[in-house]
């Protein structure tokens, strides 16, 4: 019996070691400079959109260019895509990626307004002027992990991720003519307000936060070594949630003889969502991408 248990285990070792031989063995797509086709173990990865450079290389200046059911725009409002995504290869079949996109911006819009005197002649008026500074910030993060069937230059991806996300609007205002016993109705000159007993010196609707857990699969084809063209579909349960908005408002307190400021909630109390869903319920199409391995 000792005889047939030391066969037997003498068999699987001698399966192993051919299997892992074979493994080692397996052949590496390569050029016909011979190098490798597809990415290594510890490489990184860059991607970005392919529409700009398709279009340029098809002419195409209709404004409609390739595309693919795929990640560039997750089911939420907070964010319509991803600017940039990077990955690192663990190994051959597995890879660590984040895709971001922060933006900032800031728009300040001035208008010429008469200026308010106590002797006003209309005959040869004065002007001052009313602004509006608007700032916006976005900022989304997903990070996940990624892997990759095939021996060819045609690559099965899937994985899954998280998806952080937080966005924000603000407009603050400023007035030439300021609030006092003789301007009791100040006009101000933006967002469609005419203007009243008060004027709005700054306004913010509340923040937009998101989290979000999505699973994706798709291909990757590799044109040349180290260069790819491929896309995704996902499939993503979020939760989004905006937080209550506020109001300023300035206005002359005849009691006190003095500015009064007031600030009051806006969109009663805010807003929550949960929804699962295909990336981009409204539109499933999605930008070809290029992804660069070095």
């Amino acid at each position: 019996m000792k005889k047939i248990y030391m066969v037997f285990f003498a068999m699987v070792i001698s399966f192993a070691v051919a299997a892992q031989d074979a493994a080692d063995t397996a052949p590496v797509l390569k050029s016909k400079k011979g190098e490798n086709y597809l990415p290594e173990t510890g490489e990184w990865g860059l991607g970005i959109s392919g529409n700009a450079f398709f279009g340029i290389l098809s002419g195409n200046n209709s404004g409609v260019l390739p595309g693919f059911n795929f990640v560039s725009n997750p089911p939420t409002n907070l964010a319509d895509n991803f600017a940039v995504f990077g990955k690192y290869m663990v190994d051959e079949k597995t890879a660590y990626r984040v895709r971001f996109n922060v933006t900032t911006s800031s728009r300040k819009d001035v208008r010429d307004v008469i200026a308010f005197e106590p002797n006003f002649d209309p005959a040869f008026p004065k002007f001052t002027t009313d602004s509006r500074k608007s700032t916006n910030t976005l900022v989304m993060i997903a990070a996940g992990l990624e892997k990759r069937r095939g021996s060819t230059r045609l690559q099965g991806i899937y994985g899954g991720e998280v998806v952080l996300g937080y966005g924000n609007s603000k407009s603050t205002y400023e007035y030439g003519n300021p609030i006092e016993q003789n301007l009791l109705y100040p006009t101000f000159n933006f967002d469609g307000n005419a203007g009243g007993t008060f004027r709005v010196s700054e306004r913010d609707p509340g923040g937009s936060f998101l989290i979000g857990a999505r699973g994706f699969i798709g291909v990757e084809y590799f044109i040349i070594p180290k260069l790819s063209v491929g896309g995704e579909f996902g499939y993503m349960l979020s939760y989004q949630a905006t937080s209550n908005g506020t109001e300023t408002t300035q206005t002359w307190d005849g009691a006190s003889s003095t500015v009064r400021t007031t600030k009051t909630d806006v969109n009663n109390g805010g807003f929550t969502s949960l929804g699962i869903g295909l990336d981009n319920l409204d539109n499933l199409n999605g930008s070809i991408n290029i992804l660069f391995y070095f």
